[in-house]
């Protein structure tokens, strides 16, 4: 890799990438927060997170959004590591792999990294992580199926981001979950959307439209493909006849949505503990040369009950 292929298109890459200064005054430390796609409501969370953790902290934040393209995403990092001299990066990977060379650059330069919610495959030496159990949460979508259909149920499943290892590892928890609970519980349809609630949507109505017999639930592996899926239901007129729909994230319109009872319920991932965990790990690490360690987040399953009637949501197995 070679550093000037970030300098030549500097100032360009700066504006792609939507670059931004917390509002927090400038610290003893800069740090760069680097988004896959900032338009995404979980990434919209983690960096208002980010930034008020960053003005507690007393850093310097700058972040960035790779708008769902790892070259935006890995120049956009360049130009901060080379040209900005930030002295750390948490990063919200585009994609598994993507990264990993300019991640073995930054850490051969003696910029630490640490990866949050989405992680980075392929480097010379693992990279410390902050998450959920993805492949835990996909698991508790499908527990939920299997509970509340005993007798077997079809199922639409709506993937996420090709590339990602939040989708990856979600897709996978979800169908080991199906595969134990055994043949009664049949995926009739499966595709990505993205992430995205038009895409969703889109896709969803395909599904519905095609199926002779609609399925018993839609599993939707993040709140906006969900939300997106509750409106496929309405375009093809199958609001209120039986379909239901489950997410993952338990962001704030998922959560009014399983409170209304339009959604049946949504996984917690804590994007806000994430990103606010990661950022005071590699700030201490800055400060004190305390050792950078992966940490795991349990997930839990948000449904009515849990949120009117029992404050303790149910952990992850």
């Amino acid at each position: 890799m070679k550093a000037r292929s970030c300098l030549t298109r500097g100032l360009v890459l700066l504006a792609a990438a939507g670059f931004a200064l917390a509002a927090a005054a400038a610290g003893d430390r800069t740090v760069l927060l680097s988004l896959s796609k900032g338009s995404e409501p979980f990434m919209a969370l983690m960096r208002d997170a980010a930034r008020d953790e960053a003005a507690k902290l007393g850093v310097e934040l700058l972040i960035s959004d790779g708008k769902g393209d790892s070259a935006i995403q890995a120049s956009a990092i360049e130009d901060a590591a080379l040209r900005r001299r930030v002295d750390g990066v948490v990063v919200a990977p585009n994609n598994v792999y993507a990264l990993a060379p300019l991640v073995d650059f930054l850490r051969r330069r003696s910029i630490p990294v640490v990866t949050v919610d989405r992680r980075v495959y392929d480097t010379v030496a693992p990279v410390p992580h902050v998450g959920i159990d993805n492949v835990a949460g996909g698991r508790l979508l499908a527990r939920w199926v299997v509970d509340a259909y005993p007798g077997g149920a079809r199922i639409v499943h709506l993937t996420g981001q090709p590339g990602s290892s939040t989708a990856i590892e979600r897709a996978r928890g979800v169908r080991e979950g199906f595969a134990k609970a055994g043949p009664r519980y049949v995926v009739v349809a499966e595709a990505s959307a993205d992430w995205s609630r038009s895409e969703a949507q889109m896709v969803a109505e395909s599904r519905l439209n095609f199926l002779k017999t609609p399925p018993d639930v839609i599993v939707a592996d993040n709140d906006d493909m969900a939300v997106g899926a509750l409106e496929a239901l309405r375009i093809t007129g199958r609001e209120g006849k039986g379909v239901r729909v489950i997410g993952f994230d338990a962001l704030p319109f998922a959560i009014d949505r399983v409170k209304d009872g339009s959604l049946a319920a949504t996984v917690d991932q804590r994007g806000a503990d994430q990103v606010r965990t990661a950022l005071r790990l590699l700030v201490d690490h800055l400060r004190r040369g305390a050792v950078l360690e992966s940490r795991t987040i349990v997930p839990a399953l948000v449904t009515p009950q849990t949120l009117s009637g029992n404050p303790a949501r149910e952990p992850a197995r």
